[in-house]
């Protein structure tokens, strides 16, 4: 069977801690070799096609987590068209997450899912909880139906003591699962939300489950905190305080991450120079997100055996306007010049040429697999 091989010549990779210039070689969507090449190179049989992406950046593809279900969304042209924002953002996969009703068994819930047959993007399913259905046996089913991360809804610390945290401890023990805390919206209070968030990290510090905390009221203040079963989704207004912490410890492992639709950048002071948020952002909405989700090093990085989910950032747009809020949130005219997935062509100079239902369902996550 014949190969599909690319070769990316002149173009700076960013990395979470760096950026250098190389060439990308991709073999049948995996990217095999990550070097500069300064020897010729002699192939048996027909030549790998080249592509001149000097003058760029290659970031690797971010991974959105909305907030609204897109699986609701039965338009098919309303759902392409939101995946086309999500493509022009910069987004090679997609989480989703499905709230399933009381009488749904395992074939209405995969017929709920099949909006996603469309999909132009890889995408991973969670599958969302209230608390009160924190139980063993519903934890057991979907573990069964072969979803390893629950998205919990809690309201009052008083739910968190209901839990019966030793069972659920063995399931996710066995399972390799992960819990994602949801606060409620609406007639609870400041303080009640606080008193909650600390019993759920004192319950699942005890009990050793890995766990994302999302919409946090807490301060960035890790005291207190297990840097490897605690992780930090950073709601809008955090993420600029989250992503100076990064800066000031580059090399430290900070559970941090937030999707790219909710990073927000302070302009007024500069604290960067131009290719260091590049690499903060490759850590917070892309690698970060990954390793949480559990598909860390196959997304969210361009090492040699990952997905070729590539975006490419023209440097002159980066290097040289002043105003870098467009860039950052890939916004007005600053959008990516091209996006790649799985080794083809999604998006190209500014025209769609994606397939629908190229996109593929993600089930083999690890989320315990990597610290932050």
């Amino acid at each position: 069977m014949s190969l599909e091989e690319m070769i990316l010549r002149g173009g700076t990779v960013v990395s979470p801690y760096g950026a250098q210039e190389a060439d990308v070689w991709i073999v049948d969507g995996k990217i095999t070799r990550v070097a500069k090449d300064t020897l010729l190179k002699t192939t048996y049989g027909q030549s790998p096609s080249e592509v001149d992406v000097s003058g760029m950046y290659l970031l690797p593809g971010f991974i959105a987590m909305p907030h609204t279900p897109y699986y609701r969304i039965r338009d098919r042209g309303v759902y392409l068209e939101s995946m086309h924002s999500l493509i022009k953002m910069g987004c090679t996969s997609l989480v989703d997450t499905f709230y399933p009703d009381a009488w749904m068994n395992l074939a209405q819930v995969r017929y709920q899912q099949t909006a996603h047959f469309n999909s132009l993007i890889d995408y991973v399913w969670h599958v969302g909880l209230d608390i009160s259905q924190l139980k063993p046996k519903e934890v057991s089913r979907w573990q069964k139906y072969g979803y390893p991360a629950l998205q919990i809804t809690g309201r009052a610390p008083e739910e968190i003591s209901s839990v019966d945290w030793e069972t659920i401890s063995q399931l996710h023990t066995s399972n390799k699962s992960i819990l994602h805390l949801q606060l409620t919206t609406g007639s609870v209070t400041k303080d009640q939300k606080e008193r909650l968030l600390r019993a759920w990290l004192e319950a699942t510090k005890h009990w050793k489950l890995r766990t994302v905390i999302t919409q946090s009221t807490t301060e960035l203040d890790m005291e207190g905190y297990d840097p490897y079963y605690h992780l930090f989704r950073l709601k809008r207004e955090w993420t600029d305080r989250g992503m100076r912490l990064l800066h000031r410890n580059w090399f430290r492992s900070l559970p941090f991450l937030a999707p790219l639709h909710d990073v927000q950048i302070d302009l007024r002071k500069r604290w960067w120079y131009h290719e260091e948020l590049l690499c903060l952002l490759v850590r917070l909405a892309s690698t970060n997100v990954a390793k949480a989700i559990g598909l860390y090093p196959r997304k969210g990085s361009l090492l040699p055996g990952s997905d070729a989910d590539i975006v490419f950032l023209k440097k002159e747009n980066w290097l040289t306007k002043s105003d870098v809020s467009t860039i950052l949130n890939f916004s007005e005219t600053q959008l990516p010049t091209s996006v790649m997935s799985n080794g083809k062509w999604i998006y190209r100079d500014s025209r769609f040429c994606s397939t629908v239902g190229m996109g593929r369902w993600l089930f083999d996550t690890k989320p315990y697999t990597y610290v932050i």
